[in-house]
């Protein structure tokens, strides 16, 4: 039977290596946004195939998809189960918090490569705009297909522009999800200081009925002295 704790540390090392490995994916995809968006840029790119570093992105995505996998196969198949044969309530909290990481992560992966797939087929698009110009030897063709993609590149720039408002509403929501995860583990904490005092609530319990029997007495004196007085004045 497997230790929770060893499983645990386990987790979060797979939870470190695929937030560094999405980071840097992200990185990459924001470079290749903030690049020249002109068409001379576009159709030189598509020539020499230069705009996207596609053995780096290959491996980020790779390595990406593995660690997600084993990340989720070590909650589902070994922490989830360890977790409720402990039968503490900080132990499922805690499952629950790398669900949601893996849940954040892998649309933060998936979000980015859609960006790259996005890039891929616009290059593609020019390089066979740009053969096919070079080969038709006609003025209007040629002007026609000039047309055509100024008015690609001003579908791009207005993509360019949504994708900005994405990135920093993704970056908001970073930032929203790490506040989140704070809150969680002083929840966490809370519950696993009252697991480990029992008896906590028992005392608090117990000061509460001295303080209410101490009342009671003081009660009782001062309408003794008020009995007192009243018979000694009229009696």
């Amino acid at each position: 039977m497997e230790d929770f704790d060893t499983l645990r540390r386990e987790a979060t090392k797979l939870e470190r290596h695929l937030e560094d490995r999405v980071s840097r994916y992200q990185q990459l995809a924001q470079k290749l946004n903030t690049q020249d968006k002109s068409l001379d840029s576009l159709l030189n790119s598509a020539e020499t195939g230069s705009a996207i570093p596609t053995e780096e992105e290959a491996a980020l995505r790779n390595d990406i998809h593995r660690t997600l996998s084993a990340l989720s196969d070590l909650i589902q198949t070994r922490l989830a189960p360890a977790a409720e044969r402990s039968g503490k309530s900080q132990h499922q909290l805690l499952v629950k918090r790398y669900r949601e990481i893996l849940f954040d992560l892998t649309g933060d992966f998936q979000k980015t490569s859609a960006q790259f797939t996005r890039r891929k087929e616009q290059l593609e698009l020019f390089a066979g705009a740009n053969a096919a110009g070079g080969g038709s030897g006609g003025n209007e063709q040629d002007e026609a297909m000039q047309h055509l993609m100024r008015e690609r590149g001003h579908i791009n720039n207005s993509i360019s522009a949504s994708a900005d408002v994405i990135n920093q509403a993704s970056e908001i929501h970073s930032d929203l999800r790490t506040q989140g995860m704070s809150l969680r583990g002083v929840q966490g904490t809370i519950v696993r200081i009252t697991s480990n005092i029992p008896g906590l609530n028992r005392v608090v319990e117990n000061i509460r009925r001295r303080r209410s029997m101490d009342d009671k007495i003081v009660s009782g004196v001062i309408a003794s002295c008020i009995l007192f007085t009243l018979w000694y004045l009229f009696g």
